[in-house]
């Protein structure tokens, strides 16, 4: 019976956030499944973007049709998600609409699926960021008005439980914020070197411009609060060691 993986992704206008990040993930899948991995972004408006560039990525439905059109029966969807907020459902919602039409179709959860994922995130995360003593890590998530958001939080308590005082999620879109993180570090005395780091998958329109761009962004927030920044442009997806959840996660689906 034929098999096939579906990466569901935001997407991203970026060409280097895209290649750095998404498409290491979908070689990863396609490396560890060894049958085929088919894309799909769910923002419209990315889209639409790259379509006007000559880039051309399906939309869910899109993507389902193509798999169905090459008679794949079996299929193992991967989200890139970090929360199981609105875009997830949504992906969620379409792929309900589709699953008579295979023998078998799998779903993985987000990363941040479960509060207890938070806690099992955190060793990648070291690895990954190292978390230096003496410097302060404000890691920008995306925040949102729903409920999923309560995630960060939950990321929040599960660095203080492992004894990380130094790192703080701060979202664009909800709380915690940045506001925040700056009222804890002035609070606490910290007048060390501050690192931002995007808490997402692709670093695209967020990390550059609210989070590293020359206005009103986390970088000049700081800056003007006086402290040293550095600021990494990049995606949790361009770190092999975060991109093994996602080989993870196909492997228990393959079972």
């Amino acid at each position: 019976m034929k098999r096939a993986i579906l990466l569901v992704s935001f997407g991203t206008s970026y060409r280097d956030a895209r290649e750095g990040s998404l498409e290491n993930i979908r070689k990863d899948l396609e490396q560890s499944g060894k049958i085929p991995v088919y894309q799909a972004y769910t923002s419209g408006m990315i889209i639409r973007k790259l379509s006007s560039r000559g880039v051309f990525i399906d939309t869910v439905d899109e993507a389902l049709t193509r798999i169905l059109e090459n008679h794949v029966r079996r299929l193992y969807v991967l989200p890139t998600h970090m929360i199981p907020g609105i875009e997830y459902r949504k992906m969620l919602e379409i792929l309900s609409g589709y699953k008579k039409y295979f023998e078998e179709m799998k779903v993985a959860g987000p990363v941040l699926n479960e509060k207890e994922d938070c806690a099992r995130l955190l060793p990648c995360l070291q690895s990954v960021l190292k978390f230096e003593p003496q410097c302060e890590y404000i890691l920008m998530g995306h925040g949102t008005r729903d409920r999923s958001n309560i995630r960060y939080l939950q990321m929040n308590r599960a660095f203080e439980e492992a004894g990380l005082t130094n790192v703080h999620i701060a979202s664009v879109e909800g709380e915690p914020d940045l506001a925040g993180a700056l009222k804890y570090l002035q609070s606490a005395g910290k007048t060390g070197k501050v690192i931002v780091h995007p808490f997402m998958v692709v670093a695209g329109d967020h990390a550059r411009n609210d989070m590293a761009g020359e206005e009103n962004s986390y970088v000049t927030v700081l800056k003007n609060a006086g402290y040293p920044v550095e600021a990494i442009v990049k995606g949790l997806g361009e770190y092999p060691q975060f991109r093994r959840i996602y080989v993870d996660k196909l492997e228990k689906l393959m079972i």
